[in-house]
């Protein structure tokens, strides 16, 4: 339960503060996590406290959701450390604690019925339904609390509440709604390609003397070790199969059983087909089972063992593993590969060379880009997708671009870009690049009709629009009061 709003509710956006912190105190300790005694704080945030028992108990619920993302395996403290989970829970607690101030700044009050009413309301403090206050007491003291500190929590929730519900009142008017779906609807469709400078390397030439003059001067050790690191994955490659499986869920003897007729089914050339019909990996029906090209490491050790042992063409027997039943065929088998520095020093010594070559790589540039924008002039764009994939570029092909996001391949225009592309007709092309990149951009076709849209379309998009814009609100104010804010805080303790 504690995960589940873990996972939805950012630290300072809360609905109910006891459905994330009492679900804490019932299902889980900090014994792991605990920061030891006393009475020092882990931060403070304009003289707010952040006190080290808020700090465990939000660690807690963090690490809590990842073990669920994990496999409930539990996390290291050098995980912990690695993804930053600490710091992480610290910032979302300075963030609570900003609103909480905003909120004072605010004039926002909460009386004491109000708290009353809201703990009376919870659900974990019923009997038969009814609030029961012995029972509020023993849920508190088990876990270290007085009333008054849990109201105090509650009062604080309730503060953040309101502080949300100043940011969701209606603020975008119907009307600019409808602007914003025109920008929408308003789109043009592209083709085009972008390539850096650097990129272009492999295509300039080099001499067999420059390779050997190169090689001859120790100081270039260092330069081909670096190029043999940063092309590692070219010269030293793992093993690989091809293969297809049918999986049959379940452990028992009727999974097993079921799994044994398919195998006395299948042979090479209806595997894919049975695979289809039988096979029960949801990912793996509309595919014949197929699974691709793939090395150690990716599969669980029970499934690599049998396949990496089976030849081309053969079909194991059924597999268990913790899926289920599967039975595999191997279909190909790369093996593995692996060329040590000094057989590939030619090579490596050609790629440094080729990234010194300034004035070669500008006059590629030039002539590259001059090359690749009469074939989107002329729609050869075969040739402009063979000369992206060389050299490691970006084409695309029939991509559409609104003016609402202004993005292009999951890249934002700049202003004058936007403004451009928008104001072009169908077959200009366009040039985006800079001195070190190729960034050319064919208009094929534009659509300035806006989509006609439903009274309950309009209404779902002003609040969609609505919740966004309050968003953006919310952490610009938590930008502005964390700029300002006075946060100090105890890295001893973290």
């Amino acid at each position: 339960m504690r995960s589940a709003f873990a996972s939805k509710m950012s630290y300072f956006i809360l609905t109910f503060i006891f459905l994330i912190i009492t679900a804490s105190f019932l299902f889980s300790g900090f014994d792991k996590f605990s920061l030891g005694g006393g009475s020092k704080n882990v931060a403070s945030v304009d003289g707010t406290p952040i006190t080290i028992k808020e700090y465990q108990m939000a660690l807690s619920r963090q690490v809590e959701f990842f073990n669920q993302m994990m496999g409930g395996s539990g996390m290291t403290q050098k995980q912990l450390e690695e993804m930053g989970v600490k710091q992480s829970v610290l910032n979302g607690l300075i963030q609570q604690k900003l609103i909480l101030n905003a909120a004072d700044q605010m004039g926002f009050v909460v009386s004491l019925d109000e708290v009353k009413n809201e703990i009376k309301n919870l659900p974990y403090f019923k009997t038969n339904n009814k609030f029961d206050v012995n029972l509020y007491r023993n849920v508190l003291q088990s876990n270290g609390y007085i009333p008054a500190q849990f109201e105090d929590l509650v009062s604080n929730d309730l503060k953040q509440k309101k502080v949300d519900e100043l940011f969701s009142t209606t603020l975008i008017s119907e009307n600019a709604v409808r602007d914003v779906v025109s920008f929408k609807t308003s789109s043009v469709v592209v083709n085009g390609v972008k390539i850096s400078r650097q990129s272009l390397s492999p295509l300039v030439s080099v001499s067999e003397q420059e390779i050997k003059d190169y090689l001859a001067k120790p100081e270039n050790q260092k330069a081909l070790e670096v190029a043999y690191t940063e092309n590692i994955s070219k010269y030293v490659k793992a093993e690989e199969i091809k293969a297809r499986h049918i999986l049959i869920t379940g452990q028992d003897d009727k999974a097993l059983k079921m799994a044994k007729d398919i195998k006395s089914k299948v042979n090479v050339k209806n595997f894919a087909a049975i695979a289809s019909k039988e096979t029960q990996d949801p990912t793996g029906k509309d595919k014949g089972g197929e699974l691709g090209w793939f090395s150690k490491g990716r599969m669980v050790p029970e499934f690599e063992n049998v396949a990496f042992a089976l030849k081309p063409g053969e079909i194991s027997d059924p597999v268990k593993t913790q899926f289920g039943y599967h039975i595999i065929y191997v279909e190909g088998k790369k093996a593995g590969e692996s060329k040590a520095i000094e057989s590939v020093k030619h090579e490596l010594a050609q790629f440094s060379i080729q990234k010194t070559k300034a004035q070669d790589l500008d006059r590629l540039l030039t002539s590259e880009q001059e090359r690749l924008s009469t074939a989107l002039k002329n729609n050869d764009l075969a040739e402009v997708e063979a000369t992206s994939k060389k050299v490691d570029g970006q084409s695309f092909k029939s991509t559409s671009v609104n003016q609402f996001d202004q993005t292009l391949s999951g890249a934002a225009l700049s202003p004058k870009e936007a403004e451009e592309l928008f104001k072009a007709a169908p077959g200009t092309v366009l040039n985006f690049g800079n001195p070190g990149t190729i960034y050319l951009v064919k208009v094929v076709s534009r659509s300035e009709e806006a989509a006609q849209k439903t009274e309950e379309q309009l209404k779902n998009e002003v609040t969609a629009q609505n919740q966004v814009y309050s968003r953006k609100l919310r952490e610009e104010l938590i930008r502005v009061m964390n700029n300002k804010a006075k946060v100090v805080t105890n890295p001893a303790l973290l």
